[in-house]
């Protein structure tokens, strides 16, 4: 499965139970490494996640869903 999408740029949004500088950093880790990823914003006050670039929806999701339960925080897709 490719890790790139196709198309315009667009922006994902996703609740993350983050509590700390550490989950925002593991977060962003995993991100960058996804092809097409081009911006990403961790809020850890708000447990938001925004992600911006031609990612493929479907694997940013699987990636966030890995790291959910490897931490056992909770994950998902707002927008």
């Amino acid at each position: 499965m490719s890790s790139e999408g196709k198309g315009e740029s667009k922006t994902l949004k996703y609740f993350a139970a983050m509590t700390c500088e550490g989950c925002s950093g593991a977060i962003t880790r995993i991100l960058k490494k996804i092809d097409g990823v081009g911006k990403i914003k961790c809020d850890i006050e708000k447990k938001l996640v925004e992600v911006t670039g031609t990612m493929d929806e479907k694997y940013v999701t699987a990636k966030l869903l890995k790291w959910s339960k490897a931490s056992s925080k909770e994950v998902r897709l707002l927008s």
